[in-house]
């Protein structure tokens, strides 16, 4: 590692740099100083009010989803005891993640109320096709936005993708249309 961007590594690390400077360095390219950011005590601040400012690590989410995955405070207030202000995190994490366990776990978590996280855990092609199938099933998943989101998943097996394209199966319009896209791009009846 060069000296400035060794710097800027110890930077992102250190305790006393401010919040502006934590908001800068969010968008460096270089992934390590990104990193080094997670190491920060103050990446996560709270308000005046107790309440979560979860913005950097959001972003970092979208880059860095298993480091952040396994940031203290995500697993915290993500998983152990879930704040509604890591909402947004969340959804970056589990739509870009490859742990399936943490999918599955995240699914049982936040999945009952909140159809943003069923949307990402539809996208993310890790996803296991049992959830796939439990996702694209009208009768298991009442938010045609999750259904839809589930025709996009390039692992949706085939006979799910009939089943969502078939008006006996599936009540709304743009779900149906999704699942016959997807199979006519795979090439597929």
């Amino acid at each position: 590692m060069n000296h400035d961007l060794e710097a800027l590594v110890q930077e992102a690390r250190h305790p006393a740099t401010p919040f502006e400077r934590l908001k800068a360095l969010v968008k460096h390219p270089e992934v390590e100083v990104r990193r080094a950011l997670l190491d920060n005590p103050n990446l996560v601040p709270t308000d005046e009010d107790g309440t979560l400012t979860t913005d950097l690590l959001w972003t970092l989410a979208q880059t860095l989803p298993e480091e952040v995955a396994g940031h203290l405070l995500f697993v915290l207030h993500a998983l152990v005891e879930p704040a509604k202000e890591m909402g947004d995190v969340v959804v970056e994490v589990v739509q870009r993640t490859a742990d399936v366990g943490l999918i599955e776990q995240v699914l049982r978590s936040w999945g009952p109320d909140s159809w943003g996280v069923r949307r990402s855990v539809a996208k993310n092609p890790t996803t296991p096709l049992n959830v796939l199938r439990t996702l694209g099933n009208e009768v298991t998943e009442s938010d045609w936005y999750v259904r839809k989101a589930v025709t996009s998943n390039p692992n949706t097996p085939p006979d799910v993708l009939r089943t969502m394209g078939n008006p006996k199966t599936e009540s709304n319009w743009e779900v149906r249309d999704a699942a016959q896209k997807a199979l006519e791009a795979r090439g597929l009846p």
